[in-house]
């Protein structure tokens, strides 16, 4: 009896000291989680700063297409073409961002995509059809890299809070899209000329340009091939070997196509199709902006659907269902609620954050996950090019709206059966992810 009871005081003990040692080891790792978090704020304030930049010059355009035109800094043909240079420009340089990132590091190409940002936005102060144009192309070659760039970024740095940062940046994404499509109209009144207007966008640019170059991570490219997510002094670097891509890594990709052609439309036509609906250009601005700001919100609910698989299907019924209402609406009665259209289409391109935190966390490392985003992004603003010049040629061609919101309609719905069975694809794999690691732990 003596025996029993002394082993059972010893097992308490054990149990005890057990105990203590766990709550000291969760300390001492939520210590050091607070520490790494406290390296990587600057790094944190640099990357929300780039993201408030890369959609202030698309959008700002699009709310002064009329404007330009009127001033002659837009001829009829750059006018169709400069909506549809962000896709076609996103597609072609995202072929060699990945090269360019194993050379120099992924923090670095973002620097220098952020100086072409700064220098296109630059030049088109000069109201000229075709500075405009290639002021437009380089622009937009800077927010490519940066767009492929950043989820491999926030991989490897921020890899245990993927959700939180990958909303934290694609909701101020949202915030400067619609700042500057609400008050691009204004801003290019007080300036005195859309064209200075227009340029004038290039200076939080710039700010971010030099904040950025403070705060990255400083170093060299690592020296060996592979697969090393940080060099020693934390820098992004992606492999140089090539392994088989992940399951449903080409739903994905058209995934991202159909809502890319989406959004482009949208950022690029749509203060010109309430426009043309008799609705004054000033309101019509507001109409983007609108449509941008309610991604502010809406991306904060909506990111989070893409950490389980039912809570997935959500999400990509829910935004597939709200695009289809804001464009039949204004199919059917543009003039009639203007502001609910916009905000429904909103609420669809929130898409975009969607699926940006499933290929932040679509590959098995950073490295992997950069190479989904390139390929994903690359193939899908090919594709995605489609609709902005599609768009304009079609209104061009019809003299109506009416075709182009139709065909958007039927995008719309493909989008939404294509996520679903993105849905189906990733809850096998899952699926066999944990069989394969049943084996491991018995």
């Amino acid at each position: 009896m003596f025996g029993r009871v002394t082993s059972l005081g010893w097992r308490a003990r054990r149990k005890d000291r057990g105990e203590v040692v766990n709550a000291r080891n969760r300390s001492g790792l939520a210590a050091r989680e607070r520490s790494a978090l406290g390296r990587a704020a600057p790094l944190l304030v640099a990357l929300l700063l780039v993201a408030l930049n890369l959609r202030l010059g698309i959008t700002s355009a699009s709310a002064l297409l009329t404007a330009l035109t009127e001033t002659g800094a837009l001829s009829a043909f750059a006018v169709v073409l400069v909506p549809a240079i962000p896709t076609a420009v996103f597609a072609i340089a995202g072929i060699s961002t990945a090269r360019l990132a194993l050379r120099y590091g992924a923090e670095k190409v973002v620097l220098g995509g952020m100086i072409a940002l700064t220098g296109g936005l630059a030049v088109r102060a000069i109201p000229d059809p075709w500075v405009v144009v290639i002021g437009t192309i380089v622009a937009t070659g800077g927010l490519a890299m940066v767009n492929i760039l950043l989820p491999a970024v926030v991989r490897a740095h921020f890899g245990q809070r993927i959700g939180p940062v990958t909303t934290a940046y694609t909701t101020l994404m949202s915030v400067g899209a619609a700042t500057a499509a609400a008050v691009a109209v204004p801003l290019a009144n007080w300036a005195g000329s859309p064209s200075v207007g227009l340029a004038l966008w290039a200076i939080p640019a710039l700010i971010a340009v030099v904040v950025w170059a403070i705060a990255m991570p400083k170093g060299g490219p690592s020296a060996g091939a592979g697969e090393p997510e940080l060099t020693a002094s934390g820098t992004v670097m992606l492999p140089g070997t090539r392994r088989p891509l992940p399951a449903g890594t080409g739903l994905l990709a058209a995934y991202f196509a159909l809502q890319a052609l989406l959004s482009y439309v949208a950022m690029g036509w749509l203060p010109t199709i309430a426009s043309d609906a008799g609705i004054p250009p000033e309101r019509s601005g507001m109409l983007l902006g609108i449509t941008m700001a309610v991604g502010v919100p809406a991306t904060v609910l909506v990111v989070p659907l893409a950490r389980g698989i039912g809570r997935m299907r959500i999400g990509f019924t829910l935004v597939a269902a709200a695009s289809v209402a804001g464009l039949t609406g204004l199919l059917v009665a543009p003039a009639a609620l203007p502001e609910l259209w916009a905000a429904l289409i909103g609420i669809g391109m929130c898409a975009f954050p969607l699926v940006l935190a499933l290929i932040a966390g679509f590959g098995a490392n950073a490295a992997e996950s950069a190479r989904v985003s390139t390929l994903v992004q690359s193939l899908g603003y090919s594709i995605a090019t489609l609709g902005p010049l599609g768009a304009g040629a079609l209104r061009q061609a019809t003299d109506s709206w009416s075709v182009v919101l139709t065909v958007l309609v039927g995008s719309v719905i493909l989008q939404g059966t294509i996520g679903v069975l993105l849905t189906q694809v990733l809850k096998r794999r899952r699926a066999e992810q944990r069989e394969e690691r049943s084996p491991q732990q018995l």
